[in-house]
């Protein structure tokens, strides 16, 4: 037989999940929550998790040792060893905090995976409509064989377009080609040979063992063709062994 207190809490649990799948309802998603204790404020619309959190929509799943969900706003966070994986993404933080279900910040020794493209950072803001994301603190990008890091890394990975800015460097072993400067934009079709890095600020790049200084650099990675902007520039080139 249950206690008053049992059966208040098997409600609480029950509650919780009902108005969770009701909520997403009208939204044609489906919301399910489970943990090992679970909390739920019907006015605030909150329900609060903790130990072995496990959060799923759609075809996400995220997990965490803590966190919270709030049926109205549609705003949750999760904390500890988070982990978020969908059909064609996965991301892993100490601390994720999303908004509408679809914008991410995350924080912590962030890495974030979109197919063959993948970005870490300290603190990372992403949409997974949009695919736009921004990584501040110790960024980096990896796409179509081309690395990317920076103080702050902007980046595009649907269309693979990345703005990087602060002690910027790049680099792609293929190419056998590198760079430095102060900023970086670049862009590639995916699954096209069209890669382009445009280098701004006190720009340097080696390419097979030459060196090219200049104040602004474009870099063609099709070809390793290099285009100097801006004023006076210098080329050191290495005889071949």
């Amino acid at each position: 037989m249950m206690n008053k207190r049992q059966r208040i809490g098997v409600s609480l649990i029950i509650g919780l999940m009902t108005l969770s799948v009701t909520a997403w309802a009208a939204n044609n998603d489906s919301l399910t929550i489970s943990a090992d204790r679970l909390s739920y404020d019907g006015n605030s619309g909150r329900a609060d998790a903790q130990g072995n959190v496990v959060i799923t929509q759609q075809d996400k799943t995220m997990t965490g040792a803590t966190g919270w969900y709030n049926t109205k706003t549609r705003e949750a966070q999760l904390e500890g060893g988070v982990s978020m994986i969908g059909t064609d993404i996965a991301m892993s933080a100490e601390t994720v905090h999303s908004i509408n279900d679809n914008q991410f910040n995350a924080t912590g020794a962030v890495h974030l995976q979109r197919q063959e493209r993948q970005i870490f950072g300290d603190s990372v803001d992403y949409n997974t409509d949009t695919e736009y994301g921004k990584v501040t603190g110790n960024a980096r990008l990896i796409a179509e064989g081309t690395t990317l890091t920076g103080n702050q890394v902007e980046g595009w990975l649907k269309e693979i377009r990345a703005v990087a800015q602060g002690d910027v460097t790049f680099t792609n072993s293929e190419r056998n080609v590198s760079g430095s400067g102060d900023s970086a934009t670049y862009t590639q079709t995916p699954n096209q040979n069209d890669g382009m890095v445009l280098l701004s600020g006190n720009a340097h790049a080696v390419q097979n063992g030459n060196v090219l200084n200049a104040p602004e650099l474009k870099i063609r990675l099709a070809d390793n063709s290099a285009e100097t902007l801006g004023g006076r520039s210098t080329l050191v080139i290495v005889p071949n062994q």
